[in-house]
């Protein structure tokens, strides 16, 4: 039977081939669980679809309760709570845009350099246009959801992504928020 055995020489124990090939495996199996927690602990939360459509009823609310105009500076507002984590984006990975028929954006709470300008022809990374079939949506039935690839704003990662638009009562124009599946 293979024991440790002390050694005098450097004062510790030395111990047998299996022994130490055992410890090395329990080490490697902690270790791998320590970092794979870690990953799993930094991935982000992704919002549900529910919540999406939780977040765009607020905005609505925000946009009769306000005005199209105060409600699109506050959506503008990278810092809104729309746009970040807050009370009603507990997981900060939904943010607010807005199109019309003819894909005009005056609201994107993550990128300034789309607002104030027709994106009807911008495609994802694979082809799809994307704002256009949005516009389709938000011309009739007023309100849907488009798959596509876009990149998460966390991340900062390409990843398959739903956005739901819906049309603001009485006008030609679409609020949007998404979903990273």
């Amino acid at each position: 039977m293979n024991k440790a055995r002390y050694c005098p020489v450097n004062k510790r124990m030395h111990m047998s081939r299996v022994m130490r090939q055992s410890c090395r495996a329990l080490l490697s199996i902690a270790l791998g669980l320590c970092v794979g927690g870690a990953a799993a602990q930094n991935a982000p939360v992704r919002s549900s679809a529910a919540q999406a459509q939780a977040l765009m009823k607020k905005a609505q609310a925000y946009v009769k309760q306000h005005g199209m105009g105060d409600a699109f500076t506050e959506f503008n507002q990278l810092d809104s709570p729309f746009n970040v984590r807050s009370d009603i984006n507990p997981n900060g990975d939904l943010y607010l845009y807005s199109l019309d028929y003819q894909g005009f954006q005056a609201v994107h709470g993550k990128n300034p350099k789309i607002r104030g300008k027709v994106m009807i022809d911008m495609l994802d990374s694979e082809g799809v246009p994307l704002i256009r079939k949005m516009a389709e949506k938000c011309k009739n039935p007023g309100r849907g959801w488009v798959d596509y690839r876009w990149p998460h704003p966390l991340t900062k990662e390409i990843e398959p992504k739903s956005g739901y638009v819906e049309r603001i009562p009485g006008t030609q124009i679409c609020l949007g928020t998404g979903i990273y599946k």
